[in-house]
């Protein structure tokens, strides 16, 4: 991946690309999905196969579209296909309005299959038994046919302007590589919360991911329930964590971390869910209290309808 690296870093210079903000007056659709505006996001797809995307701009004849693997057939009025390496990995697509200089960089990460795994185990990662029926039929509760590839190198990568691949690795202990799930709609709606909470005065470089992914096998270790939304990629047990000391901040100042604090996060989620505008990224939000084991915090998810608890 050097050398991928190297490739992006000098396209980069001959452009002279550069990014003043963490949205893009560019808005990305990607595979019929509502529009996107953020300067940095992620998709994920199966080796071989094809990411349709859509760039809005004030003028499309501007816009160039660039990758540093796989390839880009441009099928006209702003839509693009690319066809991903047979190669599980992570990638980058370029998309620049040479006029303006905004971007947006799209990191496509090519799943490696389940199908390549040896009884519980992917690259002697261990990743135990997803269920093969699905919870109430519902379609977000299929099995996965892929996982993110996560190595020393890419764990850093940042998947929104705010948020790094890193921070969803399940708590398991394991060499490298490691493996995860992340659907894109819980990176929007983690952006979402950020960005309220910043509109408020309060200072968060980043909302801390007390747990993000788990495999089954970790899922069922701990003794969660076998459709947690976690192995599934689309949850996260999270809180306002911006000094670091593991403890949720004292989001409303009045010098005490309680729930109180956990609860601002709890209304944005709900104001937000209840905005019709936000129906795709409608899910689950639970409150928990402060224990021996962990601050306070809210469970967030795209589950795809509402739950509450």
């Amino acid at each position: 991946m050097i050398k991928n690296i190297i490739i992006i870093t000098l396209f980069l210079f001959q452009l002279n690309i550069i990014i003043a903000s963490e949205e893009s007056s560019l808005k990305l659709k990607i595979n019929d999905e509502q529009p996107i505006s953020l300067n940095r996001f992620f998709q994920t797809v199966m080796p071989g196969k094809t990411l349709a995307f859509e760039v809005e701009a004030n003028n499309i004849d501007n816009i160039v579209v660039k990758n540093d693997f796989g390839k880009i057939v441009n099928k006209g009025n702003g839509k693009w296909n690319y066809v991903a390496s047979d190669i599980s990995g992570n990638y980058e697509i370029i998309i620049l309005d040479t006029v303006s200089n905004n971007s947006i960089i799209l990191n496509v990460f090519v799943l490696t299959p389940l199908s390549e795994m040896v009884g519980e185990y992917l690259n002697g990662y261990r990743i135990g038994n997803y269920p093969e029926d699905n919870f109430k039929g519902k379609k977000n509760y299929k099995k996965p046919q892929g996982l993110i590839e996560v190595t020393k190198e890419n764990k850093n990568i940042y998947i929104s302007p705010h948020f790094q691949l890193k921070q969803f690795l399940c708590k398991q202990s394991s060499g490298w590589p490691k493996y995860l799930l992340i659907n894109p709609k819980l990176l929007l709606k983690l952006e979402f919360i950020l960005g309220e909470l910043n509109s408020m005065g309060i200072e968060a470089n980043t909302i801390f991911i007390m747990s993000g992914y788990r495999t089954p096998y970790y899922n069922q270790s701990i003794g969660n329930v076998k459709f947690s939304r976690h192995v599934f990629g689309d949850a996260a047990d999270i809180y306002v964590d911006n000094n670091l000391d593991g403890v949720m901040d004292d989001l409303d100042g009045n010098g005490k971390s309680e729930m109180a604090d956990a609860m601002i996060m709890h209304s944005i989620i709900s104001k937000m869910d209840n905005n019709p505008d936000n129906e795709h990224l409608v899910g689950g939000m639970g409150k928990y209290n402060k224990n021996s084991a962990h601050t306070y915090f809210i469970h967030v998810d795209t589950r795809g309808y509402k739950a509450r608890w």
